[in-house]
């Protein structure tokens, strides 16, 4: 059985304004346009109109973020590609790196499955310690780094690390999954 790890929050109060910069221009621009992108308006609704966004250390969205990503490691390190896939929403935006965007829990899900068949190393330990949760009421923004120990089959542990962003949901029974969810490596494994 792997070792998992799960630590706490790390805030960083001046990363979270890159992102409420980035929001409120693709607000403006849609405003300035005169026209209001579905997708802009659909954030808008589901955020409540709150576009500012809070860093949370914790609470109920932090707790909700760690929840999530706890349940995400668990499934992980145990290979099931259901229990990974069913963290996301059914029209997830799923980001890995390397590869083209692509949409949709089944694609997520059929991903699961290819790679844990296809996997060769032993997972040792797994860690996705969240670094900065910011809220948005119904959304937030989790950002991380992640690390994987493995070891192959000739007993040789290959250390792999990694960053992601993953914008969450609120869904109706107060849970959250995964709505966005892009990753890369440090380096070439």
């Amino acid at each position: 059985m792997p070792i998992i790890v799960y630590s706490h929050l790390i805030l960083h109060p001046m990363n979270n304004t890159l992102i409420i910069i980035a929001v409120l221009f693709l607000t403006g621009c849609a405003h300035f346009s005169g026209s209001r992108p579905h997708e802009i308006q659909q954030i808008e609704e589901t955020t409540n109109g709150n576009l500012n966004g809070k860093s949370v250390k914790d609470g109920p969205v932090h707790d909700g973020q760690q929840k999530l990503l706890g349940a995400f490691v668990k499934a992980f390190a145990e290979g099931d590609a259901e229990g990974c896939a069913n963290l996301y929403t059914a029209d997830t935006i799923y980001m890995q790196a390397g590869l083209p965007m692509e949409k949709g829990r089944n694609v997520v899900l059929q991903g699961y499955k290819e790679f844990f068949d296809s996997r060769t190393n032993k997972l040792i330990e797994i860690s996705e310690p969240i670094e900065e949760v910011i809220s948005f009421g119904d959304m937030a923004v989790i950002r991380g780094s992640g690390k994987n120990v493995e070891e192959t089959s000739t007993g040789d542990r290959i250390i792999k690390t990694y960053k992601y962003m993953i914008l969450s949901e609120k869904q109706k029974d107060g849970s959250w999954l995964m709505k966005w969810d892009i990753y890369n490596f440090d380096a070439n494994y």
